[in-house]
């Protein structure tokens, strides 16, 4: 017998996550990739492999499917073999598992959307080859050469990858392609109105192929909440708050689920308001109509909704939907894998990366968040956007906590965290997008890829007929009294704290961040460089006197010194502060909407 490192790889990632157009396809198509991956794991470690990556301190149970332990991937192991055939069989039977893990979710599927599915088209699509699935392996004799070996499989993996296994598709003239990417042929029979086939929703129109089925359909009947739902999530805080009544509207929704307009009771939605949040914005109603088998029905319910909802005091009408995309990653991993020296070692690192994924689930639930995937050192997830930074840094203090609580021989890796605040009808593809690139900055990717300028914050404003808001900044240890620390020495996400509690006490204009940009735009083009930061100085200190800011005497000390040491970078910085007050403004409109809670403390 003898030993050899094995790696795996399991895709297309495009097809089974980033093509989406709901939040149900994009978490189910995350759910569904990891569990194929599980299932090729489970393969290996069931027949006497040793699994490096994933890991975990339980994998008899955490492989089993339908278990919260998510799989990413890519997957390495340490096998035992009478030479490279037997390896060959041990790669083989983890893609028959993988493949047969697929063809479940399949039929599961096909059992639901039987009566609204083209057969023909289907078993065309079921019996082409939907995964990739490429391996590597070398023998593995020497554990002191682990790091040596492991790199060359990764090597001889990436070798493989190039040489890609290309089917072509038949596609069919005139057949619509799927609504979700737009490659292969819809599966669909055509339909004039919203569909609802044994609990999945298929709206008027709507394309989709075996792997869309697959995502709306497989994985039981639970929905996920829409984005509207979670963009709106404050606003129904702030509602349950005062004591609003919402049982009419309740009631109407529950007419709209009957005629397949709105979805009930999407898995984690707020529980005062169990439905799509869409049935509470009428610009969409006439969706609604033109959508349905009986229009006339749906403007009845949808009448009755618009009067409904004027019942509410103007102050109560529905907030603009925009809700806060997260994506957080870690800084360096690659770097701290490549000094791990032994398998056991780099088991360690797994499992490390398996609490938090664990623990980033829960974290998310906590702050009303939709949490897509968590996986290793990636999380990905929608929330409210009053409650976005807060969960950036309990995210940012779990990662930074599990990596003290052992002794590595690298130094620990940090998070960084990007978060976008878009409008929530938008592409989904533009939102995802938008959090990616707000992931980018947080990063400061932008730097040499031997400083130390990782470990940040970035938060983004889409607005809609705007130009971008940005800030980006490191992360600072978080203060436990940050009433005494200077502004300028607080974390961003506790500097913004103090920033949207003084906008919703009203204790500093809400023009202020207005002013600092004409003054920017007023010194835009001037050439005397020697003035201008005189000039532009006592220009923002004249605005800050002038406006009159309604501080106590501690707080507007901590105002002009905060200022006066932005300011010492020129209009740069002063653009920054204006931007910073900006996103400021945009979470306290939602810290309003949800009845005006800040728990910043600052």
């Amino acid at each position: 017998m003898s030993r050899y490192l094995l790696q795996l790889s399991v895709g297309p990632v495009q097809d089974f996550i980033a093509a989406a157009r709901r939040t149900r396809d994009l978490w189910f198509g995350s759910t569904l990739l990891s569990e194929i991956s599980k299932a090729a794991a489970k393969s290996i470690h069931d027949t006497g492999g040793f699994l490096i990556f994933p890991y975990s301190d339980n994998l008899n149970k955490d492989l089993e499917s339908g278990s919260s332990f998510n799989v990413a991937n890519v997957i390495l192991a340490e096998v035992n073999a009478d030479g490279e055939e037997q390896v060959k069989k041990i790669s083989r039977d983890a893609e028959k598992m993988a493949s047969a893990r697929w063809k479940k979710f399949a039929r599961e599927a096909h059992e639901k959307m039987r009566s609204g599915v083209d057969d023909k088209k289907w078993r065309y699509q079921e019996n082409m080859k939907m995964i990739e699935f490429y391996s590597a392996w070398h023998p593995f004799e020497d554990e002191r050469k682990y790091k040596i070996v492991r790199q060359k499989v990764a090597d001889l993996l990436a070798a493989r990858k190039n040489l890609r296994d290309f089917e072509q598709w038949q596609g069919e003239f005139g057949v619509p392609k799927s609504s979700l990417d737009g490659r292969r042929d819809s599966v669909l029979k055509k339909h004039e109105a919203s569909l609802n086939l044994s609990g999945v929703r298929v709206k008027a129109g709507e394309a989709l192929d075996l792997i869309g089925c697959v995502k709306r359909a497989a994985g039981g009947n639970e929905s996920f909440p829409s984005v509207v739902n979670i963009a709106l999530d404050p606003w129904i805080r702030g509602l349950v708050k005062k004591g609003t009544e919402m049982a009419e509207m309740c009631e109407h929704c529950e007419e709209l689920v009957s005629t397949y307009s709105v979805l009930s009771r999407p898995k984690d939605a707020n529980a005062f308001f169990p439905y799509d949040a869409t049935a509470l914005l009428p610009s969409r109603y006439h969706e609604f109509e033109e959508e349905a088998s009986d229009p006339e029905a749906v403007r009845t319910i949808t009448e009755k909704m618009k009067r409904a909802m004027q019942k509410l005091h103007r102050f109560h009408k529905p907030m603009d939907p925009y809700l806060a995309v997260l994506v957080a990653d870690g800084d360096r991993m690659g770097k701290a894998i490549s000094v791990i020296k032994s398998p056991d070692a780099h088991r360690e690192f797994s499992n490390t990366l398996s609490c938090f994924a664990e623990n980033a689930r829960k974290v998310v639930t906590t702050y009303s968040g939709c949490c897509v995937y968590t996986g290793g050192d990636d999380v990905l997830a929608f929330l409210p956007v009053d409650k976005a930074v807060p969960c950036a840094r309990e995210l940012h203090d779990e990662f930074g906590r599990l990596w003290t609580e052992k002794d590595w021989n690298f130094k620990p890796p940090t998070l960084s965290v990007g978060i976008s605040i878009a409008h929530a009808l938008e592409d989904l593809e533009d939102i995802l997008n938008f959090g990616r690139e707000a992931e980018k900055k947080a990063k400061n990717a932008s730097t040499d890829e031997g400083s130390d300028d990782r470990d940040g914050l970035a938060v983004t404003i889409r607005a809609r007929a705007n130009s971008t808001l940005f800030i980006r900044e490191q992360w600072k240890e978080y203060s436990a009294d940050p009433v005494k620390k200077p502004l300028a020495e607080l974390s961003p996400d506790q500097r913004l704290s103090f920033w949207i509690r003084r906008f919703s006490q009203e204790q500093i204009p809400t023009r202020f961040p207005y002013d600092l940009m004409g003054i920017l735009n007023f010194y835009e083009n001037w050439d005397d460089k020697t003035s201008l930061d005189m000039a532009m100085r006592s220009d923002v200190m004249r605005i800050i006197k002038r406006k009159g800011l309604k501080l106590t005497k501690e707080d507007e000390k901590r105002v002009r010194d905060y200022v006066e040491c932005v300011i010492k970078e020129s209009n740069v910085s002063i653009k920054r502060l204006a931007e910073e007050l900006l996103v400021a403004q945009w979470i306290e409109a939602a810290h309003v909407a949800a009845g005006g809670d800040n728990d910043g403390g600052v």
